[in-house]
This record gives structure tokens, sequence and C-alpha cells, in this order.
């Protein structure tokens, strides 16, 4: 068994997003092009970008989040799950705030990035079709899991989302499999750790994108 990752990062950006959003600006335009998988060589959801620091870096300055601890890990896991948030956060962000209401597509307390997910499949034909796919390589940490992700939340046009839940789900992905957290910093999900001392970001995602979804 992996040793547990560190979470004082994943609390640390959610802290944030507690308040403040990603600001928008020109690093909007290069992160709607991060929808893409790792390479071939590599395993587990994250996007490729998490593993480009010359590409992500520059982002989360402009952006104004703050910036991992993770140079000072030799764990690769805790790197990628770091990075991986970050990647996750300002791609949904991008995917979404062209289309938001006043360009607003960070709402603390607002739905969690499984309820846009779910809601998406209302409208039926291939956006039901394809957040299912989705739904099925985020349950088992696929390689396309968060690529996937990304293109359907763009699709969800004039949507607003929690990217607290977003950096939980990358958080808790990058591996062979879901990742369980001892911490639940989301803002949602507050039965999630009761009785349990752990959670798996993903289980709350897709449970959400079940309710939001037709019956």
């Amino acid at each position: 068994m992996p040793a547990p990752l560190d979470e004082t990062y994943l609390n640390t950006l959610c802290q944030h997003l507690a308040t403040k959003p990603p600001v928008d600006g020109p690093w909007v335009s290069q992160a709607r092009g991060w929808a893409a998988p790792p390479d071939e060589s590599a395993s587990g959801a994250w996007l490729r970008a998490s593993g480009i620091p010359a590409v992500l870096y520059p982002a989360v300055l402009e952006a104004g989040l703050p910036l991992p601890l993770s140079s000072l890990s030799e764990d690769r896991r805790q790197t990628f799950a770091e990075e991986n948030a970050l990647a996750a956060v300002l791609a949904i962000f991008a995917a979404l705030v062209v289309t938001a209401p006043s360009r607003q597509a960070h709402l603390p307390g607002g739905p969690s990035i499984g309820t846009v997910l779910g809601s998406l499949t209302r409208r039926g034909g291939v956006h039901d079709v394809t957040v299912r796919a989705t739904m099925r390589e985020l349950g088992r940490a696929g390689r396309q899991a968060m690529a996937r992700l990304v293109h359907d939340t763009g699709r969800a046009r004039g949507s607003q989302v929690d990217l607290r839940t977003v950096a939980a789900l990358a958080y808790g992905t990058p591996g062979n499999r879901p990742q369980q957290l001892s911490t639940n910093p989301t803002g949602h999900w507050p039965g999630a750790l009761n009785g349990t001392s752990t959670w798996t970001p993903i289980t709350e995602v897709l449970r959400d994108a079940v309710v939001a979804s037709p019956r």
C-alpha cells in the first residue's frame, strides 16, 4: 500500500478558493487546450499539463492561486496530486468561464463538479452518452478520465461550479486507482467522514452526478 498523500496543499488551495476565484486573464485561452490525457507511458487520471511545469506554473501565477510545495518532496505521487489539482481547477474554470454568468465560473457553495456533470445528461443525446462514459473512466481512474471531464464540463454552457470539489477530485485521482483522503476542505459532502477516517472524492462526485441525472 502506498503511503497516504500529504493533504496540506489541498487544504491551502481550497481555503484560497473559499473566498477568491482564479483571476480571469490571458492564461484562460491557454488552459482551454489542457483537456489532454497523459502520454501512453503514464497511468492514472491526470491532465498532461500537470506534468509540464513550464506550462502549468505561469498560469497558476497569473490566476493568483497559491503555489504548491511539491518541489520539496521526492514523492512523485505527491507532486502529481498537487499539480493535477491545479491543472484541473484551471482547466475547468477555463472551460466554463466564457459562458458562465458574468464570467463567474467559480461559485463557493455552488454545484459540485458531480452535479454539473450529472445535469449535463438532461440534455440527452451525445451529452448523455459521453457523460456516462466519463463517469466510468473516473470510477476506475482511467487515463482519459480528467481529460473527458474537462471536455464534458465545457459542454455545460452557462454553468457554475465550486472548484474546491474539482481540486479534491483531481488530488485523489492521479494514481492507478482512486485515492482516499483524510480531510475534506471542499465545503461539500459533510457526511463523507462520518464514522470513518478517510473518504474517496470520486465516490461523492459520482453520487452527485447520479442524483443530478434524470431518473
